[in-house]
């Protein structure tokens, strides 16, 4: 195998993690590669490479972040599609992913349905992916490097709609403490989908995803958000243990 590649895209830290720990189970080395924000990054992969993708589930569906995956580019290069999600569902996401990343010249050896925890609800996927979830994806991983040791070997299947509607962003209000708020700009500069106003600091609702990057990076805490409404009803109705799932 060659170059081995672990694109992301991951507001607030979930997903990065989750990828750190299936790259990891690869026993390989690989290369970080971000999607989005200041350090965005890109690459060019050929047949002998891969690449692991991993991107948070908004919706059921991929981020709706324009440009996303433009920087990804592959000639036939295998490619391992990871969706995190909150222990609701991954509804279209990893069919999304699939169709999406097949334009753009690669190939889905396998793919896996990863829960992390929920942005929103904090009880839902908390300490996940642990020990029992890695069992999962170390036995998915090792089934991968067997199906490309094959050369005749096929895509894998994933269920969803691989072109599904648009879906609004969950909408959260946000505040800012402008007592203690620096005017760096660095939330604007995170904003992988410009609703931020790099000059008054305000959102534009129509823009934003929910995706609290701007939250997570502020250096001084001085962005927050209030989903205690929405956390009571996705705990009341999400709280059994979804398991990891995997396709090869």
């Amino acid at each position: 195998m060659g170059r081995i590649v672990g694109a992301y895209f991951s507001p607030t830290g979930g997903t990065r993690r989750a990828l750190e720990e299936i790259c990891g189970l690869l026993d390989a080395p690989w290369d970080r590669l971000e999607l989005a924000g200041p350090e965005k990054g890109s690459c060019a992969l050929g047949r002998e490479d891969l690449l692991v993708l991993a991107l948070p589930v908004y919706a059921g569906q991929r981020p709706a972040v324009p440009g996303l995956l433009d920087g990804l580019a592959g000639e036939e290069t295998p490619c391992l599609l990871v969706a995190t999600y909150g222990n609701r569902h991954y509804d279209d996401a990893l069919a999304q992913m699939r169709r999406e990343l097949g334009e753009r010249g690669f190939r889905c050896v396998g793919a896996a349905a990863v829960v992390t925890p929920h942005i929103f609800a904090p009880t839902l996927g908390v300490g996940r992916p642990d020990q029992e979830d890695l069992t999962v994806l170390r036995e998915w991983v090792r089934g991968a490097r067997d199906k490309l040791a094959r050369p005749d070997w096929t895509q894998a299947e994933v269920p969803g709609n691989p072109a599904p509607p648009p879906r609004p962003a969950v909408p959260v209000k946000k505040d800012r403490d402008w007592d203690i708020c620096l005017g760096c700009g660095f939330c604007a500069r995170v904003c992988p989908t410009g609703a931020m106003d790099p000059k008054t600091l305000l959102w534009a609702d129509s823009k934003c995803i929910s995706c609290m990057a701007c939250v997570a990076h502020c250096p001084v805490g001085a962005l927050g958000y209030n989903s205690s409404a929405l956390a009571a009803r996705l705990t009341e109705l999400y709280s059994t243990r979804r398991p990891v799932e995997t396709f090869l």
